[in-house]
């Protein structure tokens, strides 16, 4: 056997620095390090700023949730009814010339933005954030539908053969059906989608306002303004 000096060099030299594993383990015990004080602290903060949340939009969320609920139901709902004759008579309902908002573009439109606004809802709810463009979109949608609708019923063909009806074959009426059964001639789906678009109208209107009072406020005092963003 020959003596090579170089065999022990490689036997001894690995190729790393001594003080390496000692760095590994501080290294790890670093991240064992927690502080359970400083955890339970900022959970409480998350909890008061989700509470603070909640107190000041709740029945902002709540109200589009409620008119998400009406573009959905606009979207099953008839938005064709059954008609009267000349002579006051109603005319035999032909289930084939009726037809539901899912039958066309605009209710298809509204129905799929209601059914995103629900998840919108929950993660709005969840996330403590107000994302409101699937119902400000779905609103203009449904006020478009709804008020054409309700504007063309009004004083309508239909409309006043329906009081043709009332005087000659409605026999004994109150004042309920004077009122009710014009209205009766519009599409239940045109009324939803109005009231429900009114509803997303006001509640961002009513929201710009009381943003515009608080950031009046806040100037006056001298305080920043609290509030979250509108996506």
């Amino acid at each position: 056997m020959t003596d090579d000096s170089t065999l022990d060099d490689d036997v001894q030299d690995t190729g790393a620095p001594e003080g390496d594993l000692q760095e590994d383990g501080a290294f790890d015990d670093a991240g064992l390090d927690v502080d359970p004080a400083a955890v339970l602290a900022e959970a409480k903060l998350e909890r008061l700023h989700r509470q603070a949340y909640w107190h000041q939009q709740s029945k902002q969320l709540f109200s589009f949730l409620f008119a998400n609920c009406m573009f959905f139901a606009a979207g099953l709902a008839a938005w064709t009814r059954s008609g009267y004759n000349e002579d006051g008579t109603i005319i035999p309902v032909d289930p084939s010339l009726l037809f539901t908002g899912l039958d066309t573009i605009r209710g298809s439109v509204i129905f799929a933005l209601s059914i995103y606004g629900f998840w919108t809802a929950v993660f709005n709810i969840w996330q403590g954030q107000m994302k409101v463009w699937p119902y400000l979109l779905a609103g203009i949608v449904a006020l478009w539908v709804g008020i054409g609708g309700i504007v063309s019923g009004i004083g309508g063909e239909q409309w006043e053969r329906s009081k043709i009806y009332l005087k000659d074959h409605a026999g004994s009426k109150t004042l309920m059906d004077d009122l009710f059964t014009p209205l009766g001639t519009i599409a239940p789906g045109f009324w939803l989608c109005a009231f429900g678009g009114l509803i997303v109208l006001w509640v961002i209107v009513s929201g710009l306002l009381k943003g515009q009072q608080t950031a009046k406020a806040a100037a006056t005092t001298g305080a920043p303004a609290s509030g979250r963003r509108r996506r």
